[in-house]
């Protein structure tokens, strides 16, 4: 199979680049809506540990969604195509985003503000659950052998890109005064994200089908992807969703139940901890494309392995320097953590995990196993909310370091595939 021209190359990681950019935008924003926003404009009938309870159970739903997107998905992905599901996909995830930001309030529609809020995660959850898988194997199975790594970690750093993006916005309009950020400011950044879907769809709708699935319409195409990668590949499957498991815990619990702890609890104010995690995302644009490009020398392997061990690390003293209440101290607890050890955690996925299974059955391989994994993430914000309530800070510091435990595990279990073709 001949190498890529360097055209065509350019546009496929553009496209992986800013498609995931553009998901991640969305997801982000709801991220830090559950934990600022939604409690008062949705839930505003319950006391305000129920009402962030629930805010945190509706954040949750986006990720018991996945699976089912990763299915579906998945399936349509190794049977038509990664392009057309790429578009599917983006344009679901967009549409359900803005429409978010028109949502009435509890106000003005009584219960059925919830409900509605509910069913457009919903709906984003399914998106997202096939959007992982496409945008590493658009990259990793265009790229040429030897530079998978690098290339196919632009869905990674779109991601980290997302993220970013998502958390300056929002954190720009988080220095409202809070009747004006409640009432109209919250829902700028969904509203914004129309014109990021318009760019992304023009973007992704050029580029080409895959080499390496033009190449398997010619040889036998599986009839039923999900089975025959429970047959073939069981073990990769577990030890992938256990290590996306220990990372979305830990994303989860550092990015959302913190910033609720940090805002709630000890007076850090929401534009502080949101403006750290503009610059940690900063620190993984960088670590993500330099990782995983030296995994292109060294190993997949060792890199993750380094991931998790930074995982375990941070855990262990993240809420010890968030509980001080000092703004520089979390600042530089959140980068520690969303920046250099997510950063380290995200470079290699994209083209590790494409390469763990078959071509038949890739798609769906990698986003049930991803997405299965997230579900124990999404429903981490909760589970820390009822930990602290009942134990206090220390029993969820002990939860965020089993997720580095877990990570590390799971990653030194997986075989190496760099040199594989």
């Amino acid at each position: 199979m001949p190498d890529p021209s360097r055209r065509t190359l350019v546009n496929v990681v553009t496209a992986s680049l800013v498609g995931t950019t553009v998901e991640w935008y969305d997801f982000s924003i709801f991220t830090a809506s559950s934990a600022l926003v939604f409690r008062t404009v949705f839930f505003p009938q319950f006391t305000p540990n129920l009402g962030i309870l629930l805010a945190f159970l509706t954040y949750a739903v986006g990720f018991l969604a996945r699976p089912l997107g990763a299915v579906l998905f998945g399936h349509l992905g190794d049977r038509v195509g990664r392009k057309p599901v790429l578009v599917l996909t983006f344009l679901v995830m967009g549409l359900a985003t803005v429409l978010v930001g028109l949502l009435p309030g509890y106000a003005m529609i009584g219960p059925a503000a919830p409900v509605l809020l509910v069913a457009l995660r919903f709906i984003q959850g399914v998106a997202l659950g096939g959007e992982f898988g496409g945008a590493a194997l658009l990259t990793s199975e265009s790229a040429p052998p030897g530079w998978r790594g690098l290339f196919a970690s632009s869905a990674m750093v779109g991601l980290s890109a997302g993220v970013l993006l998502g958390s300056a916005v929002f954190a720009a309009f988080a220095t409202l005064p809070r009747s004006a950020f409640l009432a109209w400011g919250w829902r700028v950044p969904f509203l914004l994200s129309l014109l990021l879907v318009l760019l992304g769809l023009w973007i992704r709708a050029r580029v080409a089908e895959t080499p390496h699935f033009l190449r398997e319409q010619s040889g036998s195409r599986s009839a039923a992807p999900l089975l025959e990668v429970l047959r073939r590949c069981p073990g990769r499957l577990v030890l992938v969703f256990g290590a996306r498991v220990g990372e979305t815990m830990q994303f989860n619990i550092t990015a959302v139940f913190a910033l609720h702890y940090a805002a709630g609890h000890l007076g850090v104010r929401p534009s502080v901890f949101l403006g750290a995690t503009t610059i940690a995302n900063l620190v993984s644009l960088v670590l993500i494309p330099g990782f995983g490009g030296l995994s292109d020398r060294v190993g997949r392997r060792p890199i993750a392995v380094l991931g998790g061990i930074a995982a375990l690390a941070g855990g262990l003293t993240f809420f010890p320097m968030v509980a001080t209440g000092s703004a520089l101290v979390v600042s530089i607890a959140v980068v520690m953590m969303i920046g250099l050890s997510a950063g380290l955690n995200n470079a290699v996925p994209a083209s590790w995990f494409p390469e763990l299974f078959p071509v038949s059955c890739r798609y769906t391989g990698i986003s049930v196993a991803y997405q299965l994994g997230t579900v124990a993430g999404g429903l981490t914000p909760a589970i820390s909310t009822v930990l602290f309530s009942r134990f206090g800070v220390n029993a969820v510091a002990v939860y965020l370091a089993a997720a580095g435990a877990l990570i590390t595990l799971c990653v030194s279990l997986l075989p190496e595939t760099v040199a594989r073709r």
